[in-house]
């Protein structure tokens, strides 16, 4: 299985960084989501809510407003000037 090499960063720090099934993000015109072996991409975000899905199955949700978002060869770089973390919600698994 192959995995994606995810870079989340802010202007101040790393928010996540590791491999990953999948990542979604807010670009501007929809959410995008992103699977290994994709072409490669550049997008633009607005406002919502990233998610990473790492390898055990886990979920890490941001809130951001705005970056950019680049994936080239399983490489995933994710710039944003903040990130938010989301509360956990009751209903998800």
């Amino acid at each position: 299985m192959s995995a994606l090499e995810v870079t989340f960063v802010t202007a101040d720090r790393t928010v996540w960084t590791g491999q990953a099934s999948q990542v979604v993000v807010p670009a501007i015109d929809g959410s995008m989501g992103i699977l290994p072996q994709m072409q490669p991409t550049l997008a633009i975000l607005g406002d919502g809510v990233i998610r990473i899905h790492d390898l055990d199955g886990h979920v890490d949700e941001r809130s951001v407003s705005g970056g950019f978002v680049s994936v080239d060869s399983d490489v995933v770089t994710i710039g944003v000037d903040d990130a938010e973390a989301q509360a956990p919600h009751a209903d998800r698994v």
